[in-house]
């Protein structure tokens, strides 16, 4: 393994609670409600995704633009001050780099909206590239972000490993051929979701553990 490549929403930053609850407040707000399945589907996907999702649930374009309209502001109204990172998350992203590994960030995350939360937790220069949802043709769950920042690390994607909190972000990472370190958040993993990855880990924090095993088998 040469290389370790982050998500950043769920797995390095506490984004998914403060954006679950936006989406919860805006339905709320227009009258509806969306269902479960459909909140739990949302982690690790692209907004265009997400839109087209509640576009086929309600079957009422209006009302989908209404609803992420409300929802964007409910979320950028609350969300700066709300954010915290993912315990371990600094000291993980450090012992990757003591390894003389190299790191990446791959996020379905617009550039501004991802440097702003990387600068505000003073990560903006702890990776060796970056991928953002600008930079790819594809979302998760296609490979394209993580094929895409190994390609930028110079490293096969066979030799990064990928850490992840979200279903689509797993399917994306093993894909791409990659060995999977899951970090749970707001979705715990499924049996199939396990068989995928090299390990489930609490948090963050067992993640240099991880690598360790990997770097000695």
């Amino acid at each position: 393994m040469q290389a370790i490549i982050f998500d950043m929403d769920g797995t390095l930053i506490d984004t998914e609670r403060v954006s679950q609850a936006s989406w919860r407040a805006a339905a709320a707000d227009l009258g509806i409600e969306i269902p479960e399945r459909i909140l739990h589907a949302f982690v690790g996907l692209s907004m265009k995704t997400a839109h087209t999702m509640i576009d086929d649930e309600f079957g009422d374009p209006a009302l989908t633009d209404h609803l992420f309209a409300r929802r964007n502001k409910i979320y950028s109204d609350t969300w700066i001050d709300q954010l915290e990172l993912k315990p371990g998350a600094r000291e993980a992203i450090d012992a990757v780099h003591q390894r003389g590994l190299k790191c990446a960030l791959a996020t379905s995350s617009e550039r501004d909206r991802a440097l702003f939360c990387l600068e505000h937790f003073g990560l903006a220069e702890a990776f060796d590239a970056t991928v953002f949802h600008e930079d790819i043709a594809h979302p998760k769950p296609a490979p394209d972000v993580y094929l895409t920042a190994a390609e930028r690390l110079d490293v096969p994607a066979h030799e990064c490993g990928a850490v992840e909190d979200s279903f689509n972000g797993i399917h994306a990472a093993t894909a791409a051929g990659m060995a999977v370190f899951m970090v749970p958040d707001y979705n715990a993993p499924t049996p199939e979701i396990e068989s995928l990855c090299t390990a489930v880990l609490p948090s963050l924090t067992e993640l240099p553990g991880a690598i360790d095993l990997q770097l000695t088998d």
